[in-house]
């Protein structure tokens, strides 16, 4: 009986410690889109205690390494968060993003006189992009650090998070980090990711495999199908026939089928030899760029591949309002012109050439994903939210 009971206690302490569980959560999506609004309220305002959630604490902040990567360190109780840096303006950091020759997705990379082995799958024909390979080989042995200062505080519950070139390289991150346990991280490590508009960072050997053996529904990738960026790089079906997805997609909504899409596709399919010669100019083009930085980089021979795929555990979220704002706002001063133009029940004007149009990266921009995330889960903190877009944003 005694022995029972040790047993049902150790038992339930686990449950009751155990944090991070399989699937989706809205509640954890509304706190890691937050934390990616993290970069761009320091930018802007030079702090970010209003964006970040309740009860967390920075506990790190990491150098900008030589491509602009940087990642912060949050703490909450037993839970860890890894929060990666998305593009910035600066050249390095494009650089990252246009480097997209797919190389092999294990290997080693030369840096800085070191050896950085990778493993993002064991697939031999998966294949990721250079870029943000690159990117963890910067910054892996910082965040190994990390976790196990963060494991030597019993946090063993940890999240992922970035958004656009942060999400590809959070994605990256989390099949690294399954790569690792018994040699340089614990068995004891959960780790779960979400990514935000996030560009494509692998073939798709190497999203089958991620879907396979890594998610296990603890990785999921949200865009918006308004926003541009998670359309790169080049993805197409590379076969005469239809691919599985577009099999699956269709028996679920016959609309999804595009005639538009299978030309683009087609066309590729005639152009794909020409197309990877240029991607192979443009990828030593960016190397020797990159070379400049003095970090000694020595990359894995590219494969001459340029079809990428988007990851399964996709969630695509409702594209972001934009506020109606008049081109020309002496309109409303102007009483024969009010009385021309036909306005809704609203007091909108119903003729929309007289309002702006929204930039062309409006929808992309992390707090417009939070803004849409509060809006889509939780409609009425929506209501009461102070600020539903931000003016640098329009």
């Amino acid at each position: 009986m005694r022995i029972l009971f040790i047993i049902l206690f150790l038992f339930t302490s686990f449950i009751s410690t155990a944090q991070l569980r399989s699937g989706f959560d809205k509640n954890e999506a509304r706190d890691m889109i937050a934390f990616c609004n993290s970069y761009t309220f320091l930018d802007l305002y030079q702090n970010d205690e209003e964006i970040i959630p309740a009860g967390f604490k920075k506990v790190y902040s990491s150098q900008e390494y030589s491509l602009d990567n940087m990642f912060q360190v949050y703490t909450k109780g037993n839970i860890g968060v890894i929060n990666l840096r998305g593009s910035t303006d600066e050249k390095s950091s494009w650089l990252q993003n246009f480097y997209s020759s797919l190389i092999p997705a294990a290997g080693e990379i030369g840096l800085k006189g070191k050896t950085i082995q990778y493993t993002f799958a064991t697939d031999t024909g998966a294949t990721v992009h250079s870029g943000y390979a690159l990117a963890i080989a910067y910054i892996i042995e910082d965040v190994v650090e990390q976790i196990n200062l963060l494991n030597e505080q019993k946090i063993f519950d940890i999240y992922i998070t970035g958004h656009s070139q942060g999400g590809a390289v959070a994605q990256l991150l989390m099949a690294q980090l399954h790569h690792l346990p018994g040699r340089t991280i614990s068995f004891k490590n959960t780790f779960k990711t979400y990514a935000f508009a996030s560009p494509m960072c692998g073939n798709r050997r190497f999203v089958q495999y991620y879907h396979n053996v890594i998610n296990n529904g603890y990785s999921f990738n949200i865009i918006n199908p308004a926003d541009l960026v998670p359309t790169f790089p080049l993805t197409y079906n590379d076969s005469t026939f239809f691919s599985m997805d577009e099999v699956i997609n269709i028996l679920k909504d016959p609309g999804s089928f595009s005639i538009k899409r299978k030309i683009k596709d087609g066309a590729f399919r005639i152009l794909q030899n020409p197309l990877k010669f240029t991607m192979e100019k443009l990828g030593g083009s960016v190397e020797k760029q990159i070379d400049k930085y003095g970090d000694d980089v020595v990359m894995p021979a590219p494969v001459r591949e340029i079809n990428y795929a988007r990851m399964y555990e996709t969630i695509e979220i409702m594209p972001a309002e934009y506020p109606k704002r008049l081109i020309d706002s002496t309109i409303l001063t102007n009483d024969s012109l009010m009385a021309v133009y036909e306005r809704d029940s609203n007091g909108d004007f119903t003729n929309a050439e007289l309002y702006e149009k929204a930039p062309m990266f409006y929808q992309h921009k992390p707090y417009n994903y939070y803004v849409t995330i509060i809006k889509l889960y939780f409609p009425d903190n929506y209501v009461g939210l102070k600020q539903k877009y931000l003016q640098e944003n329009l």
